[in-house]
């Protein structure tokens, strides 16, 4: 879908600034993840291919008209385009202004588990019925964690993002027949398990992999889980731990905020500041001149 004409999807505020093209985020053999950034119009020639894997774009900005062996349709942000495969697809723009997704693929073994979470049976080949998945709200919650996990680029978040997009698109597509997450006391003990782990280890490995072997399921049936019995995903819990630990520590300890961030378990200083900024609403810096150690004895010493 790459082309060099100008538009404002590619330029989308919140993402990345990147010219247009397809950019790996992230590849193994179980998912892969990619920005596609496209500058296409309507005079642009039809795109057309095949995808090698199971494939789902999210899409975040612009539109364009596509077709497959399940359909054609007019795809817009927020919708969910599905793909087979080894299936034939056309994309054709209709207007001028581009597009913006973040691109999830899926190897053989890891839809095969997600089946067999799901209650069903899917293959590469045969994972999607339809083409495309409108964008209402019960995948609002989906398109945005891709979206920030698009924004922050990290490998855990790119691949949290893909299993929870994969199962509101299979629910989506085979009309809401979705077995539901298992709710049951032993599952629940798991999930307890992998909480109680990471209030007491949240600077250490905490990765969705590591949590699902802690609880003995695989990524995507524990991603369910975690979910379905917190309200949350196992990153964003984590994420909050992490936060919480290093504000307690701004408050107070006296150490560089590099090194709070390093014990809190944030190995890049940037993402610890803008996570910190995003949820306190105040950089570590001012938040330890409010609240650390320092301010609270210049209080003490100005009371009467």
């Amino acid at each position: 879908m790459a082309r060099n004409f100008g538009n404002v999807a590619a330029s989308r505020p919140g993402l990345p600034d990147r010219p247009s093209g397809y950019y790996v985020l992230a590849e193994d053999a179980s998912f892969g993840a990619g920005d596609c950034v496209c500058c296409a119009d309507a005079r642009s020639p039809l795109s057309e291919g095949e995808h090698p894997r199971a494939h789902i774009s999210v899409m975040l900005a612009g539109a364009f008209h596509a077709r497959s062996r399940q359909g054609a349709r007019v795809v817009g942000p927020g919708a969910l385009l599905l793909g087979n495969a080894s299936a034939p697809y056309e994309y054709r723009h209709v207007d001028a202004g581009g597009d913006r997704s973040i691109v999830f693929d899926y190897g053989e073994a890891l839809l095969e588990d997600m089946g067999r979470s799901l209650g069903m049976r899917l293959t590469g080949a045969r994972a999607f019925e339809g083409v495309c998945i409108p964008a209402s709200p019960a995948s609002a919650e989906a398109v945005v964690l891709a979206q920030e996990a698009l924004r922050g680029g990290e490998p855990d978040a790119l691949r949290e993002a893909a299993l929870t997009v994969a199962e509101v698109a299979l629910a989506a597509d085979r009309g809401g027949a979705v077995a539901g997450a298992e709710l049951s006391s032993r599952q629940a003990r798991r999930i307890t398990r992998t909480l109680r782990y990471v209030e007491a280890h949240g600077a250490e490995d905490c990765s969705l992999d590591a949590l699902a072997a802690l609880a003995g399921l695989s990524s995507f049936h524990f991603l369910r889980l975690f979910r379905a019995m917190t309200g949350q995903t196992p990153r964003q819990f984590v994420i909050a731990t992490r936060l919480r630990m290093a504000a307690m520590a701004l408050r107070t300890r006296r150490e560089p905020i590099t090194e709070v961030a390093m014990d809190a378990g944030f190995g890049d200083l940037s993402h610890f500041t803008a996570s910190f900024t995003r949820v306190f609403g105040v950089s570590p810096r001012d938040y330890r001149k409010r609240h650390g150690v320092a301010a609270r004895a210049g209080f003490l010493a100005r009371r009467p």
